[in-house]
């Protein structure tokens, strides 16, 4: 697994060096890399889809490109940030593809209880269900910059590379998103 300073282990350090010729050592350093980064990433994704099987569709999307752009991957320090990138724009298209006319009249699927880790801070489960759902209802765009700031733990100016947007326009969208939420858990008076 990845370390917090977003330093790669050795298996996906190796993963990332495969050359395509030799189709067996391939398939095993695939499966090391995939084995290495995809609960993480399925949690990641989850948060910004919000739907269990389009959060496995991203990801699963996103590694497939990480590993055909491998090449691209100038510093192998950088993977973690590397992979987030990619899998949350990934999550982000899907989200925003699901924001359809149908899909606003009729409620989201019920979320996948297990992806989301639990969290003490948030107190009984009513709690975390009023929390759940209003981070539901941010956009897309606003649930990425949270789950990469807030949950991943990235800056907000890497949040802003990672996301591909000017750093006023991830402020803004956290600032948006925090207030959404106390506003929703009733934290702020109208």
């Amino acid at each position: 697994m990845s370390s917090m300073n977003g330093k790669p282990t050795t298996a996906a350090s190796t993963a990332l060096a495969v050359e395509p010729a030799a189709p067996a050592d391939a398939a095993v350093a695939i499966a090391a890399f995939v084995d290495t980064h995809y609960d993480r990433l399925l949690r990641l994704a989850w948060l910004v889809c919000r739907d269990g099987s389009d959060a496995g569709d991203a990801v699963q999307v996103g590694l497939e490109q990480a590993w055909k752009s491998r090449a691209s991957l100038r510093d192998e320090h950088s993977l973690r940030p590397w992979l987030d990138r990619i899998v949350v724009r990934e999550a982000g298209r899907i989200a925003k593809r699901r924001r359809s006319l149908v899909a606003r009249l009729f409620s989201p699927r019920p979320g996948v209880a297990w992806i989301e880790p639990a969290d003490e801070r948030i107190g009984d489960r009513a709690d975390g269900m009023t929390l759940r759902a209003a981070f539901g209802r941010l956009s897309p765009d606003q649930r990425a910059v949270v789950a990469l700031h807030l949950h991943a733990g990235y800056t907000v100016a890497e949040t802003a590379d990672l996301v591909g947007a000017p750093l006023e326009t991830v402020r803004s969208r956290l600032r948006i998103a925090k207030e959404h939420l106390r506003y929703e858990l009733g934290e702020v008076s109208e």
